[in-house]
């Protein structure tokens, strides 16, 4: 190893580290008929008087994977169309009560979270899917002339699942308090 290629960790240089993906995660799932999906949840801390979120964004698979080997292109998904969704603390309250199996799907009788957002509404949806073991994620979004403009579904793992699970558990304290520091007494 070259001293080029050595990196010094000091309590100033760790707290400047930075990483891309830092407050996201994604999940992706391409098959072989281009009709999968990806799922990418980025976290928003609170700033000022803003409250803490979680954006939630669901893209359609755009191609198939093609070759094999060194030749192989991976399949991509079509983020230019995504469909995008703010959650709020409730929001990601009504996540955990599914992924814990405290109720078995998002909303008032599991009829999914309703959305408002100008020209557009929204319905999110969570259910537990005993048939494929894991749990069915969708985004579904009209115009208020009741046109769908996006529909999506994303089937979560159950190892997807406890990831999540543990993202939006430990984020609901940040969510609310942000980042809070003990004052001298």
């Amino acid at each position: 190893m070259t001293d080029e290629n050595k990196t010094e960790t000091t309590a100033d240089t760790a707290a400047q580290t930075t990483y891309s993906n830092q407050g996201r995660i994604a999940f992706y799932h391409a098959n072989s008929k281009g009709t999968g999906a990806a799922l990418r949840f980025e976290f928003k801390p609170p700033s000022g008087r803003r409250n803490g979120c979680f954006f939630m964004e669901m893209a359609k698979q755009k191609t198939k994977a093609t070759g094999s080997g060194t030749e192989r292109a991976h399949a991509t998904f079509d983020w230019e169309s995504k469909a995008t969704v703010k959650l709020s603390f409730m929001d990601a309250c009504e996540f955990l009560a599914v992924l814990q199996l405290k109720q078995p799907g998002l909303g008032t009788n599991g009829k999914g979270l309703y959305h408002v957002n100008g020209d557009k509404d929204t319905v999110i949806g969570m259910r537990t899917n005993t048939e494929r073991k894991g749990y069915t994620v969708g985004i579904s979004r009209k115009d208020k002339q009741g046109q769908q403009i996006f529909k999506g579904h994303f089937l979560l793992s159950p190892t997807e699942a406890i990831g999540l699970e543990s993202i939006f558990s430990a984020a609901l304290f940040h969510m609310a308090f942000g980042h809070v520091t003990a004052e001298a007494a």
